[in-house]
Order: C-alpha cells, then sequence, then structure tokens
C-alpha cells in the first residue's frame, strides 16, 4: 500500500557561480544595450542624428556645406 503522506519535494538543483555570473553579465550587457538604442531612438526623433541632421558630424560640416 503507498504512504497517505505526499512527501517533500527534492530541494533545487544549487546553480554554479560560474554560470550564474555568466548570466549576470550577460543581462547587464542586454540593459546597457537597450538603454543605448533608447537613447539613440530619442536623439534621432529629436533631429540630432541623422543623414539630414545640423548637429549631425562634428566640426561644422552639415550646415551649408
Amino acid at each position: 500500500m503507498g504512504n497517505i503522506f505526499k512527501p517533500k519535494p527534492p530541494p533545487p538543483p544549487k546553480v554554479d557561480p560560474a554560470i550564474e555570473k555568466a548570466k549576470k553579465k550577460e543581462e547587464d550587457r542586454k540593459r546597457d544595450l537597450e538603454r543605448e538604442q533608447e537613447s539613440f531612438d530619442a536623439r534621432k526623433a529629436r533631429g540630432m542624428v541623422g543623414s539630414r541632421s545640423l548637429f549631425g558630424k562634428a566640426g561644422g560640416s552639415g550646415y551649408l556645406s
């Protein structure tokens, strides 16, 4: 006959610290790329970046040149 009490589930396996560290590093890199893309999109929307932008190239080239 079976046990009427439910057995305790086994604890989840421990994650390797190197894998956990690599995963955190990848998440940080992904977050930084998303933040950089948002910044670029905002600058492009304001007209500060692009082929027809007056502020696109440093050194004055871009406005009547």
